[in-house]
């Protein structure tokens, strides 16, 4: 494997501080798979597709409520994981993925997980440390949408915290506001209204069609304390 591979995968949480031999054998029991723009990587429902990384492109993970609406549970870019759960107990995908642009991703077998976990100790340990911060972000994003109103998530979206840190590795001005509200869990109208607060006060601003963030220390005080605050005279 050569040192820039390498560095790709020592990026990933779950593989942090393996050994060079470890990560050759885990590499080789993965295999690679190419997604066209639009194209489905697996849908909800269906037999466990193992655990994925995506190397190149970005991937959509999403959920489909019985009314038709889709719901949006993170945008991914390099280097990212998805469908961890589902690698370790089998069972079907607990979601849809779909390649947004084209994609590049590298799979484990459920199977291959397995026996990779039951051989690796290193990995093993990671992989458990891993799911309890999956867990922890889950129980945040539910706190979010229970006690947190719009104006806050958004901003907690354009300060990348921790609660959106596996959607948003960019700038969220390259979301569209139908593509913020489906990660949100609201309407493209409430984003725009809660757009326009948060540009008003002046934690915003705007310049041509992209959003900036113009006021970084109550931006956090919105996102921290779910209050939005006075003007800070400096």
């Amino acid at each position: 494997m050569t040192k820039c591979v390498m560095d790709t995968w020592q990026q990933i949480p779950y593989f942090a501080k393996l050994k060079p031999e470890s990560l050759e054998h885990i590499k080789e029991q993965s295999h690679r798979r190419m997604f066209a723009a639009g194209a489905t990587i697996f849908s909800e429902g269906e037999r466990c597709a193992g655990f994925h990384i995506v190397v190149d492109g970005l991937v959509r993970i999403y959920r489909v409520n019985p009314e038709g609406r889709l719901h949006t549970l993170s945008l991914l870019r390099p280097v990212s994981t998805f469908n961890e759960v589902a690698a370790v107990d089998g069972r079907h995908n607990p979601f849809n993925a779909v390649a947004v642009t084209q994609a590049e991703v590298m799979i484990l077998s459920h199977k291959c997980l397995m026996g990779l976990l039951a051989n690796e100790p290193s990995l093993l340990e990671n992989y458990v440390q891993q799911l309890a911060h999956l867990n922890r972000d889950y129980l945040e994003r539910l706190e979010d949408m229970t006690f947190r109103s719009i104006p806050s998530r958004l901003a907690k979206l354009f300060l990348h915290e921790t609660t959106y840190a596996d959607q948003i590795s960019e700038t969220p001005t390259k979301l569209t506001q139908e593509e913020i509200a489906a990660i949100l869990g609201t309407t493209r109208e409430v984003v725009g209204r809660a757009l326009r607060g948060l540009l008003n006060a002046g934690l915003l601003r705007k310049q041509g069609r992209q959003i900036f963030i113009a006021d970084r220390t109550r931006l956090e005080i919105l996102a921290e304390t779910n209050t939005m605050p006075t003007c800070i005279e400096r």
